[in-house]
Formats: C-alpha cells, structure tokens, sequence
C-alpha cells in the first residue's frame, strides 16, 4: 500500500483503493454532510422507496464500484462528481425502485452508476446552495443570542412572527419593524462581503 501524497478528495479516494481504510474514512466524514443534503433536498422522490442512509451508502458504493474501474475523471471537482452519483442514485430510486446497485449485476451497476455528468449542473447547483448557506451560518454566528433565536424560530421552525415574539419576551411589532429589519440588513452586508448578492 502506498503513502497518501496529500488531503484532497482525489488523493484520498486514491488511496481509499489502494486499501488505506483511514483515507476512505475521511473522505466519507468530509462529505457526509454533502450527500445527506442531496438526500433531503430530493426527499419527495425516494420517500416511499429508500431512507437517507440507504442512498448515501448505495453511492458510496458507486464511488468505490467506479474508482475501481478507473472510471472517474479527476479534472473534476470531487464534490460535483459525487453529487451526480448519488442524483443518479436518486433517480434509479425514483423510478425503479426494486433495482439496487448493490447487486452483483454488472449491468445494473453500470446504469446506477452511469456518470454524473448528466446531473453536472443540478449537482453544481446544490454546490452552491451549501456554501451560501455555510456563509449564512457564519454570518449568523456573528449575531446577538437574541436576533439567532429570532431567525430560528421564524426561518427555520416556521413560526409565526407572534410566537417569535413570545419566545423572545417582546411584542410582535418589535420583531417586525425592528428587530427582523436589522437582521436581515446586517445579513445582507455580511454576505456581500462574503462575495454573496441578496440575503435571507
């Protein structure tokens, strides 16, 4: 077995095929959070059929399954490789359920595995959704305990602006004409900065 040469997504996959167990290990850690995205994000397709993990591990076997065969190109971006395995891995889900790419047929793993490149764009897509939202998510950390809480309870639990008010132990007009102004003017400028246009 070889020396990993370095920490990029290619060299580890590289050396995730040459048996270094430790390698495939990060590579999975580091993009996880990537495909359980993808999952979610096409969760009305696969609902009846498979769960989260069992999507994020049948594409894992694909990456493995074409790294093998040398069937990758590693003059693009990993992510987006990736994101067009488990978008095909979606589909194949979607429409056949009954058909698994962890069988040994070869030809039902060539068509799961097909390349992502039909999915390029919707993979770069989701890409960039990510980002924006890591830069949200800084942006965020960079707010009062109070604006947060303001922007969980409304953005990400779905309350009513009424309830956020009660949870925040101030009137509902304060959290409209004041407090949700700021917020989201303050996070406008720290996306911009961040290279981001708009803001939540």
């Amino acid at each position: 077995m070889r020396e990993r040469r370095s920490e990029g997504p290619w060299d580890l996959l590289e050396a995730a095929l040459a048996g270094h167990e430790a390698a495939f290990e990060e590579l999975f850690e580091s993009h996880e959070r990537l495909l359980h995205y993808v999952v979610y994000k096409h969760r009305p397709s696969i609902v009846a059929y498979a769960g989260l993990q069992e999507v994020v591990d049948e594409t894992w076997y694909q990456v493995l399954l074409r790294g093998h065969r040398g069937d990758y190109d590693t003059g693009v971006k990993f992510a987006t490789w990736l994101c067009g395995l488990c978008l095909n891995v979606l589909k194949s889900r979607a429409f056949r359920p009954e058909s698994a790419a962890w069988a040994d047929d070869p030809d039902c793993a060539e068509e799961s595995g097909a390349a992502g490149v039909a999915h390029g764009e919707e993979a770069l897509e989701i890409l960039a959704e990510i980002e924006l939202l890591d830069a949200l998510r800084e942006c965020l950390g960079e707010r009062s305990a109070r604006e947060r809480l303001v922007y969980e309870a409304i953005y990400v639990d779905g309350t009513t602006k009424t309830e956020a008010a009660r949870r925040l132990g101030c009137s509902e007009a304060f959290v409209r004409q004041k407090l949700l102004p700021r917020l989201h003017e303050r996070l406008r400028e720290c996306l911009e900065r961040k290279g981001y246009d708009g803001g939540p």
